[in-house]
């Protein structure tokens, strides 16, 4: 049987549906479910996208780990132009963009790419395209490698536990100084479980030309494989609440390593842990906070908890006026273009 990314059709469908096409929320059953108008309902709905609290479905595309292993986050000094801050919102292998602030290096960039081949060829040529100044007029780049195949834990929609805490606590939630109360953040937390979420096949059928019987199946075949995941909405920038800290830490385990694991799988504001072998660490996880209190409440808790496994801590943390959103399905689709182009040209061989 074909794999499914070796056939066109299917690739069309899937850059539909992760593009969010033919993918929307279904505002009667939001109007019903809360008991409010449609009109109402629409209005709130285009409200939290309109202030960045929310970003519309769509399919997310967790395949591209397995098509992209390689994850290389990059210290770099490079200038604060219009020109780089295009490349960097459309290049098709930075996922993620920080603004930081640490010896000659004033950008944290995060990147996916299939090898350490492809990443140098790809260095090379964004100097040759004067995408970035030559070495001669910025500090070189210092880049840690990882691997995407040890991630152990990947939810961007974790924080949904902490905020559900929060509204419980005090009758609304604040992000981004936009206050979610009872007529907002019901829909905000339903709409990232997934829920009222629909597809339009009838759209997607005369789009691909495709019966919707088809469709569907093709869908339940790219699930049951993994290739892509339940349609939700997710936040602007996938890591990270509206208004959040983000934390990147490299930590030391010396034991109880299972044990660690599942605390930091379980743990509302990690919303991606994984191994590695780097200098002195051996885990890497990124964390959110509204307050860095918060991280620091973290860090506590962990070292009370495992007083003896837990050696060297390196924190990076990055406001929330310094990270750059980039659109989160960009390399996901970025990839399903390159293969739609070689699936083409090898046809036409």
């Amino acid at each position: 049987m074909q794999h499914p990314l070796e056939d066109e059709l299917t690739l069309r469908l899937l850059r539909y549906l992760v593009s969010g096409q033919g993918v929307k929320v279904n505002i009667k059953a939001v109007a019903t479910d809360l008991n409010i108008h449609r009109s109402t309902a629409k209005k709130k709905i285009k409200w939290l996208y309109e202030n960045n609290l929310l970003n519309p479905p769509f399919y997310p595309f967790p395949h591209l780990y397995e098509e992209y292993p390689l994850l290389v986050l990059v210290k770099a000094d490079i200038p604060r132009t219009k020109e780089v801050r295009e490349f960097i919102m459309d290049d098709s292998h930075i996922f993620a963009a920080f603004s930081c602030m640490e010896g000659p290096y004033n950008t944290l960039l995060m990147e996916f790419f299939k090898d350490l081949e492809s990443y140098h060829s790809w260095r090379e040529q964004i100097v040759i395209d004067q995408k970035i100044p030559t070495r001669e007029h910025r500090s070189p780049a210092d880049a840690y490698i990882f691997s995407n195949k040890l991630t152990f834990k990947y939810d961007p929609n974790c924080f949904v536990t902490e905020l559900q805490k929060r509204f419980l606590e005090k009758g609304s939630v604040i992000l981004n100084d936009h206050t979610l109360d009872k007529t907002t953040f019901p829909l905000l937390i339903n709409l990232m479980n997934g829920k009222y979420i629909q597809r339009n096949d009838s759209a997607i059928s005369r789009e691909l030309g495709m019966n919707r019987k088809t469709i569907k199946h093709r869908i339940e075949q790219l699930q049951k494989e993994h290739i892509i995941g339940k349609p939700k909405c997710f936040f602007p920038n996938l890591f990270v609440p509206p208004g959040y800290n983000l934390v990147l830490s490299m930590i030391e385990l010396r034991g109880n390593t299972e044990r660690i694991k599942q605390f930091i799988s379980n743990h509302p504001n990690i919303s991606r842990a994984q191994e590695t072998s780097t200098g002195w660490y051996n885990l890497l996880i990124f964390s959110a906070f509204q307050t860095i209190e918060g991280f620091f409440d973290l860090g506590e808790k962990m070292m009370t908890t495992f007083p003896h496994d837990i050696g060297a801590i390196s924190n990076t943390i990055f406001s929330a006026k310094m990270i750059h959103t980039i659109k989160p399905q960009k390399l996901s689709l970025a990839w399903i273009e390159r293969r739609l182009w070689e699936l083409a040209k090898k046809r036409h061989m």
